[in-house]
This record gives C-alpha cells, sequence and structure tokens, in this order.
C-alpha cells in the first residue's frame, strides 16, 4: 500500500507539471470541448493539443489511481485518520477534474483557472499525507521522541505551509491573469522567511530526528531553487520561457508538500502535551 501510494503521490506531481505546461505554453484552449477533445479519445497530439490532451490522459491516469487507493484503504486500513485523508483525495480529484472541465467550457475564466490549478496543490498535498502515514517509518515512529526539534517543526512548519500555499495560489493569479505581480513578489518574501525560520529552527537544534533534519535540508535546498526560477523568470520578461515557468511550478509544489512533511512528522514525534490539540482535531 506505501509503494502506491508513493506511486500515487509522484504522479500527481507529474500532472501538476503537466498543467503548468498547459498554461505556459497558452495551450488550455488548443482543444474546445470536453471530456473528449474533438469528439475522440485520441486525437491527433500535434502543437498544443499534445499538451491539453496529454494533460487530461495524466489526470484520467491519476484519478483511477487515487479512486483504487480509495478501495485499497478502505478494505485494508484501520485507522480512520488514513481513511478519511484517503476519501478527501478521491473528493477533490473530482472536483478538481470538474473544474478543469468547466475551465475549457467557459473559456478559461480566470476564477475558474485558479482554483484549478489551487486545489492541485491540495491534491497533491492530500497524496504525499497518505504516503507517509502508510510507511513503516511513520507507523513505528515514538510519538514523544522528537524533543525540541519536533516542537518547533510542528509549531513553525503550520505557519509556513498556510505562507506557501497563499504564495502558491497568488502565483496561480499571477500566472492565469498576468496580474497580482507586486503581490506575488511580496507573498515570495513572506513565505521564503517562514521557510528560513523552520530550517533555522531545526537545523540548529542537538540530536534532531533523521525525518526532521531530511525535510529542513531539503527544504532549504528547494528554497534556493525556487528564488533562483523566481528571479529568472522576472528578469526573462513576459512572456516567460515555458522551461523555466514551468520548473518555478513544480519546486513550488515541492516546496509545499516538503514542508507539510516536516510539520506531520513534527506532529507526529512531538511529546503527548504538544500534539493534543492538533491530534483531537484530526480525530475529530
Amino acid at each position: 500500500m506505501h509503494r502506491f501510494a508513493l506511486a500515487t503521490c509522484g504522479s500527481t506531481l507529474l500532472l501538476i507539471v503537466a498543467g503548468g505546461l498547459v498554461t505556459s505554453t497558452r495551450s488550455g484552449l488548443a482543444v474546445p470541448d470536453w471530456p473528449l477533445s474533438f469528439g475522440q479519445f485520441f486525437p491527433a497530439m500535434r502543437g498544443g493539443v499534445l499538451f491539453e490532451h496529454g494533460h487530461r490522459m495524466i489526470a484520467g491516469a491519476v484519478s483511477f489511481l487515487i479512486a483504487a487507493q480509495l478501495v485499497w484503504v478502505l478494505r485494508r486500513e484501520q485507522r480512520s485518520g488514513v481513511r478519511w485523508l484517503a476519501g478527501a483525495a478521491a473528493l477533490a480529484v473530482v472536483l478538481q477534474a470538474v473544474l478543469g472541465g468547466v475551465t475549457v467550457l467557459l473559456k478559461l475564466p480566470p476564477q475558474v483557472s485558479v482554483a484549478h490549478a489551487s486545489l492541485a496543490q491540495g491534491v497533491f498535498c492530500l497524496t504525499l499525507a497518505i504516503a507517509l502515514a502508510t510507511s513503516e517509518a511513520w507507523k513505528n515512529a515514538a510519538p514523544d521522541s522528537g524533543g525540541v526539534p519536533a516542537r518547533i517543526a510542528l509549531r513553525f512548519g503550520r505557519i509556513a505551509f498556510v505562507l506557501l500555499y497563499l504564495q502558491l495560489v497568488l502565483g496561480a493569479i499571477l500566472r492565469h491573469t498576468g496580474s497580482a505581480l507586486p503581490l506575488h513578489v511580496v507573498g515570495a518574501l513572506a513565505a521564503s522567511g517562514g521557510v528560513l525560520a523552520l530550517c533555522a529552527g531545526i537545523l540548529r537544534e542537538r540530536n534532531v530526528p533523521r525525518p526532521l533534519q531530511f525535510g529542513a535540508q531539503a527544504l532549504a535546498l528547494l528554497l534556493f531553487v525556487q528564488v533562483t526560477l523566481g528571479v529568472t523568470a522576472l528578469a526573462a520578461g513576459v512572456p516567460r520561457p515555458v522551461s523555466i515557468a514551468t520548473a518555478h511550478v513544480a519546486v513550488g509544489a515541492l516546496l509545499l508538500a516538503t514542508t507539510l512533511f516536516v510539520t506531520l512528522w513534527g506532529w507526529r514525534l512531538s511529546p503527548p502535551a504538544e500534539a493534543a490539540p492538533a491530534r483531537a482535531g484530526a480525530t475529530a
């Protein structure tokens, strides 16, 4: 189940990259109908159709994987939290498909396009949480073994996650409307500060649990790459290079997911008194 969950999570990231390519190449209306493409399941894959219909094919595969994951979890998993996560992922991917169809049928209304892009990040995070929860390392972890680093990860991680998600929404607004660049830059500064505070808070401690150390180091590297991509995209002007713009979307998704990874491990490894409010909310 864990390996299947990892594959599902990876395919969801691939779907985000494919969606980013559709926007970066301005191929959103290369196929004017939905759910079929020119009334066919497999149209000629040329020009923008390659990106738009390719995106739909990947979306169909991801939807199948998430549905299969839900069935598997409901049959074999006893933990209610994991069952709820799988159900939420399945519901979110259905809503995501509907938003994708509405986006095409209504000729790319910005509000729907932004919602479609933003929800994709949420689906990715849900699949990551399922993959993490089904791992042996998660199941075998002692809930009070993280000490101060775990408390820092839990406290600062939640703030960094919210800041990053808001920043990704601003990025979607910028990509689909061409506006909100100043807000996006301000959001980038705030999100970067949140991630740096999270990484510094964890790495300056001693005896950091391996998942937190790995997550903080990965976050620092991803943040450096993301800032570099963002500055490069700004310097390139409009239209942004397809490779840079799409990589910026993909690394942003990885930043968000890695922040969630660190935060969840902070919750898992925190002393019961620290994690009790979050666990009570999760149980409810």
